[in-house]
């Protein structure tokens, strides 16, 4: 059983550790979030866009979904590197090569004219957007006490969903008003502009100074690959994984790309309803981040099982849109499938908590960008699957009805499934590495009572709480002193 990792509280005993964030945090974090609300924006303008770029770029089921398959995988891709580069080189440089690299791949899909050069761009898009989200998770470590961290990032995804609300209905009038070519050269040019706020001096954020002097100075050589496989090796670790990638991996599918052409296509609804339905899915999540912000900021231990919930409803939603008679479920029921996947994105945010409260701060960024892959491989997945189950139920097809959206969305709760599996089984072993290390007297971040369905039990959790004592009681020199259980079931 490994020891329990935590990342230092704000108000402890390290003199540099200021009690209150300055007045300053909340503006460098606003800059930084509107780098992630960009990021969002441009991730999410195929949700709307794909019919138009099919007919534009003449483009089948696959080759379109191939466009979002390759920016998430992108994404998940950099998450790693991209964790050790914040860490190495901090997130306003990072945020501004983001910007940066955002606008030119944006610019680029505004003029290209063929497949492959509109795959590119994409790419080249989703590069950057791979650098925004761990960036502003930084800024928030570095500038807010950790006590702040869990409303910090719900406010984070709040701010993402701005960029998500732009490119539903509002980016819908600009398409048909504006055109292809100047909507998206205007949103890579904000973009581009929106570099200048980040080109001031860097300064020192209050909560970083301390932590790089307890961990000795940035991450470098082969350190890199000790902190990711620190990082991985904990239980909490790949539970952040999964829950990520559980929450994420259908409500992403439907929001970035097949939501639009399944309402409009398979339903039959007109582009006007389907674009406010699509809001609906944003407006959802920004009320779920800042209930699911204020809820696991104040009961911690609750977040696990929140997500567990969350992930069951969403495989129930996709069940009910798949076997309903006749495929065609009254607006009542679709609206509220919208809204249950709506609070999933928001619950997936649980991920980047565990990653904040098991780690130091040092490898906080690490941590997050490879918790963060897992929900990005998983719509990575499930965009690619409903896509190709799509072009087999009715190949060659200008449009797809809904039995071939039917037959697809049956690929999205498989994929759930496979992943509350995983997540379940991590979620285990992450409660007994907590129960162990709470026995043996360490700092844990959440206290837990013990159940029956636990993977240790009372006995054993005492015998260590007396082994532990005795070593206490025998001084540091004692040979159990420093010694921790192996037990592998953590």
């Amino acid at each position: 059983m490994q020891s329990v990792e935590v990342a230092p509280p704000a108000e402890s005993a390290v003199a540099a550790y200021p009690v209150r964030a300055p007045a300053k945090s909340w503006l460098v974090w606003g800059i930084g979030a509107g780098v992630y609300v960009l990021a969002v924006f441009h991730r999410s303008t195929l949700g709307v866009a794909g019919p138009l770029a099919a007919e534009r770029l003449h483009l089948t089921a696959a080759q379109l979904s191939s466009f979002v398959m390759l920016q998430l995988a992108v994404y998940a891709l950099m998450q790693v590197p991209t964790g050790i580069m914040v860490d190495r080189f901090g997130p306003r440089r990072m945020l501004l090569a983001a910007t940066l690299t955002m606008g030119v791949g944006q610019l680029a899909f505004a003029f290209v004219g063929g497949y492959v050069p509109a795959l590119l761009a994409r790419g080249v898009l989703g590069c950057g957007d791979a650098m925004t989200y761990i960036s502003v998770l930084r800024l928030v470590a570095g500038w807010f006490p950790a006590r702040r961290y869990a409303v910090l990032t719900s406010f984070t995804g709040l701010a993402g969903s701005i960029g998500n609300i732009v490119a539903t209905l509002p980016l819908t009038g600009l398409l048909h008003g504006l055109g292809w070519q100047t909507t998206f050269a205007v949103a890579g040019g904000i973009s581009v502009a929106y570099g200048v706020l980040l080109l001031r001096p860097a300064t020192a954020a209050p909560f970083r100074a301390a932590e790089e002097r307890a961990a000795h100075g940035p991450v470098a050589g082969r350190r890199v690959w000790t902190e990711v496989k620190s990082a991985w090796r904990l239980p909490s670790g790949r539970l952040g994984f999964w829950v990520h990638f559980t929450c994420m991996a259908g409500p992403t599918t439907f929001a970035t790309l097949w939501g639009f052409p399944y309402l409009t296509q398979g339903l039959g609804y007109t582009t006007s309803l389907a674009s406010s339905l699509m809001l609906v899915l944003v407006l959802g999540g920004v009320l779920a981040n800042i209930a699911v912000g204020q809820i696991v900021g104040r009961r911690p231990e609750v977040r696990t099982p929140m997500a567990v919930l969350v992930c069951c409803l969403a495989i129930l939603s996709w069940l009910v849109l798949i076997a309903w008679p006749g495929g065609r479920p009254p607006f009542p029921v679709v609206l509220l499938v919208v809204i249950v996947l709506s609070i999933s994105g928001p619950t997936s945010a649980v991920a980047f908590m565990l990653a904040r409260d098991y780690n130091p701060r040092h490898r906080i960024s690490t941590a997050t960008g490879m918790v963060n892959i897992g929900g990005f491989c998983g719509a990575v997945i499930g965009i690619f699957l409903v896509g190709q189950i799509l072009d087999l139920a009715q190949p060659d097809a200008a449009t797809r009805d809904v039995e071939a959206y039917r037959f697809a969305f049956c690929a999205l709760v498989v994929l759930t499934a496979i992943g509350l599996t995983r997540m379940l089984t991590w979620w285990l072993r992450t409660r007994a590495m907590v129960l162990m290390a709470a026995a043996r007297g360490e700092d844990v971040p959440v206290h837990l009572r013990v159940h029956r369905w636990e993977l240790v039990d009372e006995a054993e959790l005492a015998a260590v709480a007396a082994t532990a004592a005795a070593a206490a009681a025998a001084g540091p020199d004692h040979p159990s002193a420093a010694g921790t259980s192996t037990d592998d079931r953590s």
